[in-house]
């Protein structure tokens, strides 16, 4: 058996991304020991993997030196492995002082390799030249590990109760801030939505599909998908359902992270922009079309390269989006 340290203190869509790493772990033996130190942000969310044996909440007091110090007192353990996967300073810096025999620092390159080599056994560059698998591919390299044939992203995962009784089979159409102005990246091209032309896109959608539609949203809510509701839906009998063309379109608001698993696990096609929950998506086997900044395409391919059941639409304007759906429903 072997104790491998993981500090993942960022985003939920790069835990289950990185899983890949876990996976490999468990599968070159079951009695190895895997602890993570998570943010308090994504510690609610990685609780629920029973596969970890100890979660370390890295606390931010305003006081770096403290929230390291802090940290070093909860570990307490001597570990095989410690692997700054999230590249994060803060990681980096803490790694230092917890004992491990081999230390790797997984990382953008905000230090020289001199002084990476003070404290670490191995630095590997998270490059963004490559896609993200590469690199984990060279990670795992380097621990003698072998990458499954397939990966159990929810392996040993508590799924949040269903709370969704839906009539199967139904689409998921997921619009958070990254689909409207001022909610986002201020550079991203954006499809100039209002209430009447979210109405008239659901209209289409339904129509080129032929299925039920369930619609979510993002932790951000916006000025235009209020008016859409107060002019669309019944909000004074708290009814979230209207009918087009015969098809249900049922609306969801305050869903949180975990409910979206449970809806995207049971849809037959998801209908994003790229980011956490098409990371899900991809967990589940689920085709998924996904909406990415025509500008910033390593990026996007830098994230999605893995993924066998996505296409990837250009962000544009809602004309053009409507065209590429249309072509892709045809197929």
């Amino acid at each position: 058996m072997k104790k491998y340290l993981i500090f993942r203190t960022d985003r939920i869509g790069d835990f289950i991304t990185s899983q890949i790493i876990s996976n490999s772990i468990k599968q070159k033996s079951n009695k190895n020991q895997i602890d993570f130190v998570v943010s308090k942000y994504n510690y609610e969310y990685i609780k629920n993997f029973k596969y970890i044996s100890n979660i370390y909440i890295f606390n931010k007091t305003g006081l770096k030196f403290l929230d390291i110090i802090l940290l070093y007192i909860k570990v307490r353990d001597k570990y095989d492995f410690l692997i700054v996967l999230d590249g994060k300073r803060r990681s980096f810096i803490s790694g230092i002082f917890i004992s491990s025999f081999k230390k790797v620092c997984f990382m953008k390159g905000f230090y020289s390799k001199i002084l990476t080599s003070l404290f670490y056994d191995k630095y590997i560059k998270n490059d963004k030249r490559k896609y993200q698998y590469k690199n984990f591919e060279t990670l795992l390299n380097y621990l003698n590990l072998k990458i499954p044939k397939q990966i159990k992203y929810y392996d040993s995962y508590k799924f949040k109760i269903n709370k969704f009784n839906l009539d199967k089979p139904y689409i998921h159409l997921h619009l958070d801030e990254k689909w409207f102005e001022n909610y986002y990246y201020n550079d991203f091209d954006f499809m100039n939505l209002n209430e009447i032309k979210i109405y008239e896109f659901i209209s289409y959608l339904v129509k080129i599909f032929k299925i039920n539609l369930v619609i979510t949203q993002g932790h951000k809510k916006n000025k235009i998908m209020q008016k859409f509701k107060l002019k669309y839906l019944n909000l004074k009998k708290n009814i979230n359902t209207i009918t087009i063309n015969n098809k249900q379109i049922i609306f969801y608001d305050n869903t949180d992270f975990r409910d979206l698993e449970n809806l995207v696990r049971n849809t037959k096609l998801l209908i994003c922009c790229e980011g956490a929950i098409s990371h899900v998506s991809h967990a589940f086997g689920i085709k998924t079309i996904a909406l990415y900044q025509k500008n910033r395409p390593d990026i996007t391919y830098f994230w999605t390269n893995h993924m066998k059941n996505i296409k990837l639409i250009p962000r544009s304007d809602i004309k053009h989006i409507k065209n590429k759906l249309k072509k892709i429903s045809n197929n």
